[in-house]
Parts: C-alpha cells; sequence; structure tokens
C-alpha cells in the first residue's frame, strides 16, 4: 500500500503526569477515557497505573510486591497486569470490583497478564514448569489457564483477545523465528506469516477479527486479504499497536528525521480505514508511540501511548481526535 497523510484534524494531547518518578507509558484507554499503565514512583519502583479526568493518575496496588504492571483495561473497569507476590514471583493480576485476583502461572514462577476482553477472559504470558521459558495463555474462565503453545519453537507469547476468544500474538517456529499467530479455541494456533521473510509479531485484534502488528513495517491481517503492509510516516519502519472495531489502527512509526542524537524520530500513529496515515505529534519532544485505540460515544477517537516532552523525559500521555 502507498503512504499516506491525512489532512489535519483537530488532535488534542494530553501529559497524565507520574506517580512521582520521571517515566510513564500508557498502555490502554477505554471508551470512558480511563487509562491504565506503568509509571515509576518516587522510589524509583515501576507501579501500575489508573488515570481518569476525575481523580487524576493513581497507584493501583494490585499486589504486596514491589513492582507492578497494568496492561489493559475494559469497558467494565476491569484491569489487568501482573505484579510482586511478595515470595520472589511475579504473577499476573485480574483487578474487578476493588478485588484483584492471583491469576496463577503454568507452573513457573513468573507470569504476565496483556489483555482481557469484555467478558474478563485474559492472555499473556507465563514461564512453564521447570524451564525459562515462557508460553503464551489464555484464561476463558476463572481458574483455568490454558497453554497456548507454539509454532513449532520453545516460547511463544499473547498481546491480545478479542470478544469471540480469539487469541494473537508471537510464536516461535521450528527455526526459532517468532512469528505472528492467531489462536481460536477450534482451530488453534495459526501462523499468520510476514511482511520481511524473517520476524513478525502480532499485537491486536478486534472483534471483526483483523489483527495488527509489525514485521519490519505495520500491518494488517485479515482472513481476505492475508497480510498488508501499511506503510510508514515517511521512514524505515512502524508497527502497529492496536486496532478498533471499525478499521482505526494506531501504532509508531519512523518519521525520515533523524534527532539531535542522530537516531530515527519517531512518532505516534493514527491510519484511518481509508488508508490516511496522521503523525499524531508529541508533548514537545522528538519522540512518541501510540499504544491503544478507544471511541467515545460522540465520535471522538481516544489513543493512549506515551511521548517525550521537551527535556526528553518519556511520560504517558492521551491523544484526543476528531477528523474533519
Amino acid at each position: 500500500m502507498g503512504e499516506h497523510r491525512a489532512r489535519a484534524p483537530l488532535v488534542a494531547i494530553r501529559e497524565l503526569g507520574t506517580l512521582g518518578g520521571a517515566v510513564s507509558q500508557a498502555k490502554a484507554v477505554n471508551r470512558l477515557g480511563h487509562v491504565v499503565g506503568t509509571s515509576r514512583d518516587g522510589l524509583g519502583r515501576s507501579r501500575a497505573f489508573r488515570w481518569e479526568e476525575r481523580t487524576g493518575i493513581a497507584d493501583l496496588g494490585p499486589s504486596i510486591g514491589v513492582h507492578s504492571s497494568a496492561n489493559d483495561i475494559n469497558e467494565r473497569g476491569e484491569i489487568v497486569g501482573g505484579g510482586d507476590t511478595g515470595f520472589g514471583d511475579f504473577h499476573a493480576f485480574l483487578l474487578s470490583e476493588g478485588l484483584s485476583f492471583d491469576l496463577g502461572t503454568l507452573g513457573g514462577n513468573e507470569s504476565e497478564a496483556l489483555a482481557l476482553n469484555r467478558l474478563a477472559q485474559v492472555a499473556g504470558h507465563s514461564r512453564i514448569h521447570g524451564a525459562v521459558t515462557k508460553h503464551a495463555f489464555f484464561v476463558p474462565e476463572p481458574g483455568r489457564m490454558l497453554d497456548l503453545g507454539s509454532l513449532g519453537g520453545a516460547a511463544s507469547v499473547a498481546h491480545d483477545v478479542n470478544d469471540g476468544g480469539e487469541v494473537v500474538g508471537f510464536a516461535e517456529t521450528r527455526a526459532g523465528q517468532p512469528h505472528a499467530f492467531r489462536w481460536t479455541a477450534r482451530d488453534g494456533m495459526r501462523d499468520l506469516g510476514t511482511l520481511d521473510g524473517t520476524v513478525s509479531i502480532a499485537l491486536a485484534v478486534n472483534n471483526r477479527s483483523a489483527v495488527v502488528g509489525g514485521s519490519g513495517r505495520a500491518f494488517l491481517w485479515t482472513a481476505e486479504a492475508g497480510i498488508v503492509d501499511l506503510g510508514t510516516l515517511g521512514g524505515r519502519t512502524s508497527c502497529a499497536n492496536d486496532v478498533n472495531d471499525l478499521g482505526w489502527i494506531v501504532g509508531v512509526s519512523q518519521t525520515g528525521e533523524t534527532d539531535r542524537r542522530g537516531h530515527p524520530v519517531t512518532h505516534a500513529f493514527l491510519r484511518t480505514p481509508d488508508g490516511c496515515m496522521l503523525d499524531l505529534g508529541t508533548l514537545g519532544g522528538e519522540h512518541s508511540s501510540a499504544a491503544a485505540i478507544a471511541q467515545e460515544d460522540d465520535g471522538a477517537v481516544l489513543i493512549a501511548g506515551h511521548s517525550h516532552d521537551a527535556t526528553a523525559a518519556v511520560h504517558a500521555v492521551v491523544w484526543t481526535v476528531r477528523l474533519p
């Protein structure tokens, strides 16, 4: 596909602050505008946060240990991530109605939940018993964690799950190369292929079974068209991080410019269903990245991610986009 740029819509960027440290990153946003992510606190610990317009940024405190992460939030306000157990382990959690549930592991000492759907079904990764290898998991119902296996290799990670229980992520092939996969209970794990012939990773799936991710450049996979290159903002590489049910896609792309250190500039993008790719800009710094997208009831698009400010500090942000 060609590389397009949209005419300028109304784009507003809002900084969400931190928990006292220098860095924060937003990982997900729901249609109510509630945001979750991870921030350093004043002691340098990595902590899960939730942000709302009314209350601002707050430590979720989902675990009794030192470090925690929040990676996704659904429309009901349920949140998943990972946290120290207090015993040297790190476990996936589900936060629902104010209660935190330890989701356990596939037998190892570490797991993390990366996504959940409206039914509170959860996907992520876990170490398996007796090995350092991680496998993708899916929790279809409380107390039941399925090992999704791999594409013949050692490791796999699940990055997203839609409301139909379709799971996407990456898994190693017999040759040891990470390939994007789509898993369903009926068909198991399917290799979605690559753009560049070597590696690919699937990062999101919508309720129409459209999958996005990266394979050197951002891609969209559908059953009808297969894997399709979505282009860039002018640079060499890009990656698509989320797609909503209307086909709006967000991610990060090189712009073709270089920063003060001589590294490629990377900016968050929004790609519209008609193929226009919009540069979402930054907080005044050189880099930004969009992680997730939600649609408000009034038609505005909410996009969560992070951006460098003018001092090169990395802060969680939300973009609000209204197309003309």
